[in-house]
C-alpha cells in the first residue's frame, strides 16, 4: 500500500464516523494532503530517476578501452569482440594519403549506390612487406585486424617492449611497423601481433598501404639501450 492509498483509507474511514457538517472539511483536508502528498512522491521519483540516470552514465563511462588487434582476427582472452575486418588504408605512394591504417569492417554497408569514375581519395586493403625476414612466409599477404574492448581498462601500446609493466595486464606483443620511410605517404606506428596472420588465398603484389617492420637507428636514438638494426618490439597492455 503506497503512501496515498493509505491516507485515503484513513480520510474514508473517518468519514464513516463523523456527521455531515464536518464531512466536507475533513474530506478537504485530506484532499488538500493528497494533493501535497502527490508532489513529494513526484519529487522522489525525479530524484531516483536522476540517481539511476548518473548510475547508468557511470556505468557507461566504466566500460573500459577499446584497440585493434593488428595482425590478427581474434582477441585477447577476457577481452570482447567489437568486430573483425581488413587492414587499409590510402596508398603507400599518395602524396596526400590519409596517414593511419584502420580496420574495414567485413561487412560494409553503403548510403549513396552510385559508383563514380572520378575518384581521387582511394581505401586500399594492406599487405606485408616482409622479404627476407623471418616472416618471409607472410611477404605480400594481405593483413587481418580485429577491434577489442577491455572492460575497466584503459590501454597503452609501448613501442620498444614486449611485455608489460608490473600490474598491467598483456594482451598482446609483436612488431612495432608502419610504411616505408622512402613512401610519399605517411603512416603511423602500430603493434603488429608477432604470430601474425593472413588471409588465404592473398598473396598476389597488390601493394596498397604496406606494413614494414621497424629498425633502430642509433644517433639521436640512444644506443645502448637500443641496438643498430634491430626490429622495434612493442606491447598492448591494459591497467
Amino acid at each position: 500500500m503506497n503512501i496515498l492509498t493509505f491516507v485515503l483509507s484513513i480520510g474514508i474511514f473517518s468519514f464513516a464516523r463523523t456527521d455531515d457538517a464536518t464531512c466536507y472539511d475533513k474530506f478537504e483536508y485530506v484532499f488538500k494532503v493528497m494533493h501535497r502528498l502527490s508532489e513529494v512522491e513526484k519529487k522522489i521519483e525525479h530524484v531516483q530517476e536522476t540517481k539511476l540516470d548518473k548510475e547508468d552514465t557511470g556505468s557507461l563511462n566504466s566500460q573500459g578501452d577499446t584497440f585493434t588487434r593488428w595482425g590478427r582476427s581474434s582477441c585477447p582472452n577476457e577481452t570482447k569482440l567489437i568486430y573483425d575486418g581488413f587492414a587499409g588504408g590510402s596508398d603507400h605512394n599518395a602524396k596526400g594519403g590519409a596517414a593511419n591504417y584502420v580496420c574495414l569492417h567485413k561487412q560494409p554497408t553503403w548510403k549513396d549506390n552510385n559508383v563514380y569514375k572520378s575518384q581521387n581519395n582511394l581505401m586500399h586493403g594492406a599487405e606485408f612487406q616482409t622479404s627476407g625476414t623471418n616472416w618471409q612466409k607472410f611477404h605480400d599477404h594481405d593483413i587481418p585486424c580485429v577491434v577489442c574492448n577491455v572492460p575497466s581498462s584503459n590501454i597503452v601500446m609501448i613501442p620498444g617492449r614486449n611485455v608489460c609493466h608490473e600490474k598491467h595486464s598483456f594482451q598482446y606483443s609483436g612488431y612495432l611497423m608502419s610504411c616505408h620511410d622512402s613512401h610519399p605517404s605517411a603512416t603511423e606506428f602500430v603493434c603488429v601481433d608477432d604470430e601474425p596472420e593472413v588471409f588465404p588465398d592473398s598473396s598476389a603484389n597488390h601493394n596498397g598501404k604496406l606494413f614494414y617492420f621497424v629498425y633502430a637507428k642509433c644517433g639521436s636514438l640512444k644506443c645502448p639501450p637500443y641496438e643498430e638494426g634491430k626490429k622495434i618490439t612493442c606491447v598492448v597492455c591494459s591497467f
